[in-house]
Formats: C-alpha cells, sequence, structure tokens
C-alpha cells in the first residue's frame, strides 16, 4: 500500500491548530490558565488563524523548499516571516494577530509532540528574548480620492475583482472582509443602504455586530451592478474567491502605492477615505465638528466620535472645515 503523504504544509499547518480548537468554550477561563491552556474558542478566529498558517506555508516553501513537513519548520523561519511582513508595510494589529497565530501553531505542535518540549519556541515573546509586540497605532491618515481612484485604476487591468473590491470599499467603508463577505440581499438599493448581518454572521462584521451603512448615492449604478452579480451566484456572494481575497488585494495595494509613489495604507485606507468623504458631507449639511464625528463612527460601526477622530478622519481634514465656517 502507498504510504500515506501528509499533505501540503499549510495543511498540517491548519490540521495541527485543530488540537487547540475548542469551539463554545470560555475565553474568561482559558486566560486565566495563561500560556499553559490556550484554546481557540471561536470558529472566526479559527478561520482567521488557519489562513495565517497557510500564508506562512506558502512563504517558507518560496524561500526554504526543502521544508516540507511540520517537524522541519524553525524559529528562524517565523522570524523571517515577521520580518518580511513589516517590510511590507504590514499594520501593527495584522502582524500581532500573525505572532499570535504562531505562537498558538507552536503550542499545538508540543501537544501532538511534533515539536519537542526542549524545542525553541518558534515565536518567543519578549520575555523570552524575542522581539516585542505589535500594535495597531491610531493614525488618521487616509487616501485622497484622488489617490484612491488612481490606486483602483492602476490595478483594474491586472485584478479587476480586487478593483471591484476597493471600490465597494470606498463606496460604503466596509472593511475588507464584510466587503468580501458582501451579498446581493444585502444590499438595499431604494434605501441606499446595505444591511450588514441581517441572519447570523454572514457578513463577517468586526465582533458579529450587525449595523447598516449608507453607501455613497453617486455610487448606487455601481451597487446596482454589484447586486446583479451576487443574484447570478448560487449563495448570493458577489465574490468567489472570498477566503484569499482580502490578501490578495492588500498586496495589489502595496505593488500599486509602490509603482504610484502614493504612501502605502493598506486596504483600510479605502475605509478611511470614505470616512472622509461622510464626515465633510455631514459638515455640509449643518452639523458640528462632533456630531459629524458621532455620525461617522456609527456608519463605521463604531458607537464613539473619539474613534473616528483617533483613526479616521485626520486634523487636516477638520481644519479644512474650519476654514469654510471662518468665511
Amino acid at each position: 500500500m502507498p504510504e500515506n503523504k501528509p499533505g501540503s504544509l499549510g495543511y498540517q499547518m491548519m490540521k495541527a491548530l485543530q488540537a487547540l480548537f475548542e469551539p463554545g468554550a470560555s475565553r474568561h477561563v482559558a486566560k486565566g490558565h495563561g500560556r499553559d491552556r490556550e484554546v481557540i474558542s471561536s470558529i472566526s478566529t479559527m478561520r482567521s488563524m488557519s489562513a495565517d498558517v497557510h500564508q506562512f506555508a506558502r512563504f517558507i516553501r518560496g524561500n526554504w523548499p526543502a521544508v516540507k513537513t511540520l517537524d522541519q519548520v524553525q524559529p528562524e523561519h517565523a522570524q523571517a516571516y515577521i520580518e518580511e511582513l513589516v517590510r511590507r508595510e504590514r499594520t501593527g494589529g495584522r502582524i500581532g494577530r500573525v505572532c499570535a497565530s504562531l505562537r498558538k501553531l507552536d503550542l499545538a505542535c508540543r501537544k501532538l509532540g511534533i515539536f519537542t518540549p526542549a524545542a525553541p519556541p518558534l515565536l518567543p515573546y519578549r520575555s523570552e528574548g524575542g522581539q516585542g509586540g505589535f500594535h495597531s497605532e491610531p493614525r488618521a491618515l487616509a487616501y485622497t480620492q484622488d489617490q484612491a481612484q488612481a490606486i483602483i485604476r492602476h490595478i483594474r487591468p491586472v485584478d479587476p475583482i480586487v478593483a471591484r473590491l476597493l471600490m465597494l470599499m470606498t463606496a460604503a467603508g466596509l472593511r475588507v472582509t464584510e466587503a468580501c463577505y458582501l451579498r446581493a440581499q444585502d444590499i438595499d438599493l431604494a434605501a441606499g443602504q446595505i444591511l450588514l448581518n441581517a441572519d447570523g454572521n454572514e457578513n463577517r462584521t468586526k465582533g458579529g455586530r450587525p449595523r447598516q451603512v449608507s453607501f455613497l448615492p453617486e455610487m448606487q449604478p455601481f451597487l446596482s451592478e454589484m447586486r446583479t452579480l451576487g443574484d447570478a451566484s448560487a449563495t448570493g456572494h458577489i465574490f468567489h474567491d472570498r477566503r484569499s481575497l482580502a490578501d490578495r488585494a492588500r498586496e495589489q495595494v502595496r505593488l500599486a502605492c509602490a509603482a504610484l509613489t502614493i504612501p502605502c495604507l493598506g486596504t483600510h485606507g479605502f475605509r478611511k477615505t470614505y470616512a472622509t468623504e461622510i464626515y465633510h458631507r455631514n459638515r455640509s449639511q449643518g452639523a458640528g465638528d462632533a456630531q459629524a464625528l458621532l455620525e461617522t463612527s456609527r456608519q463605521l460601526g463604531h458607537n464613539r466620535a473619539v474613534v473616528t477622530r483617533q483613526s479616521y478622519v485626520s486634523p487636516t481634514e477638520r481644519k479644512k472645515e474650519d476654514g469654510m465656517d471662518q468665511r
């Protein structure tokens, strides 16, 4: 009989993570055990960590093609991957999540006996001599409308699906994963709104929270086109390759920004472009600064004006409105 093959390195990593997957387990209880008993309790977390380790496996395959099995993975592979993410201008929050995924992989491999107890940590914590954590720093920097459109035009001939995804983010301020999982039935053309999470967390919103988003009125023809695409799909989803689409979009944006010499703000910069536009429209309709910030926050799925002030609408954009008020 032929010997059973272990599968691709990414598959081996994903299967190893399943050793920590306890759906429905309490995160509060798990945290009480510290690092001695870490579990993955959320299905969405399991999905995102599986995606992270698959990307890690692809990186290893491209740089160390001789590494075929999980027991061959070394700390230098993990450190090189994190350094590559830093070089590619990934946000601190995303790098922090990848670090957590690799540490969960390390823990799972030890639990399964793939790594020996004496093996060095795959990605040491700072207390173990490793690099410190990565955190998202609030930066209220957005692509201008001209920059956003230039990036989309640059990407369209190369990857028209990514170009449509970015247009959707600019039109409605969706997070990249929310845009990837948008369905035809979520788009209410008559009301000019997108309704997220009408039935469960099908839209992959942050924290599973439902919300209503008003898309820019001039983008209604585009949203109508997107709805038509979703209606033609068996699942109602607009994008078929949604599991890999977010990472594909991030890569295309990075390449486009480098080619156009535009500071790279990732895909999240398109959400901020929408936020800036909504802020200015609220101000033009008579709202004061505080009210405009709050209304913009609500559109983005937040409930505090300070979030928009710190992370979405820059002081420069707000000063523009102050200058208009003084005229």
